[in-house]
């Protein structure tokens, strides 16, 4: 798939959220973005469990390649959305009263 076929595909899941989509509830530093994070994770503890130590995987170098792309691909996913989601930390004021008595 191009790269403008994988942007016409987001932009029709985007359009199929419709009214669903609301940005400020999944932008970096939202409960939506820290889910999306956590996702990431779990998905990429999965493959490298799962499938990576799998026998049948281990055993087949195409499959082994594969889900070791998909292991990578996740890894990338949760660094690039975690410093997104702590940059929108960092620029987030404390809540009144933290830090004091």
């Amino acid at each position: 798939m191009s790269d403008d076929e994988i942007e016409e595909l987001r932009q029709r899941f985007l359009d199929e959220m419709g009214d669903d989509f609301v940005p400020d509830e999944v932008s970096p530093g939202s409960f939506g973005c820290h889910e999306a994070l956590h996702m990431a994770d779990f998905l990429m503890e999965s493959v490298d469990r799962s499938l990576l130590g799998h026998p049948a995987v281990v055993q087949n170098p195409a499959w082994f390649e594969l889900a070791y792309k998909a292991h990578q691909a996740l890894f990338q996913l949760y660094q690039d959305i975690g410093i997104a989601h702590l940059e929108a930390d960092d620029d987030e004021p404390p809540p009144e009263g933290a830090g004091t008595p």
